[in-house]
């Protein structure tokens, strides 16, 4: 007959201790050991003042004053290249073609897309 396979859980390192609780009560963190505290009378430490490390004024000189003035609006070189192409009279004109809306038919306005000026005939 063949022998027993050899146990493994003799070579097995021994189990820590469990933790020890305090007057049989179940340790607590955070937010349920505040209101742990808050039952039995106590009120939970007050918390500490946020300190800031950073001014709230802004900061960087005129570079940074001209990037965010650059970045506020429609100023890119883009733009400025599609108002001086409509002020001379070259507008992109999009639209003229039918859309339906419900169960009509109707003509989208022929319109500048940069300057929103209505297309010349």
């Amino acid at each position: 007959m063949a022998e027993l396979p050899e146990l493994r859980s003799d070579r097995l390192p021994e189990r820590p201790p469990e933790s020890r609780q305090l007057f049989d009560r179940a340790h607590t963190y955070g937010v349920a050991h505040d209101l742990e505290r808050m039952r039995t009378g106590l009120a939970p430490p007050p918390r500490t003042p946020r300190i800031r490390t950073r001014s709230r004024h802004r900061r960087g000189g005129p570079v940074a004053a001209a990037r965010r003035w650059f970045a506020s609006g429609d100023r890119r070189p883009v733009d400025v290249w599609h108002r001086i192409r409509c002020r001379t009279g070259h507008h992109d004109v999009r639209g003229g073609q039918q859309m339906q809306l419900g169960s009509r038919f109707v003509l989208v306005e022929r319109r500048c897309v940069w300057c929103d000026a209505e297309a010349p005939l």
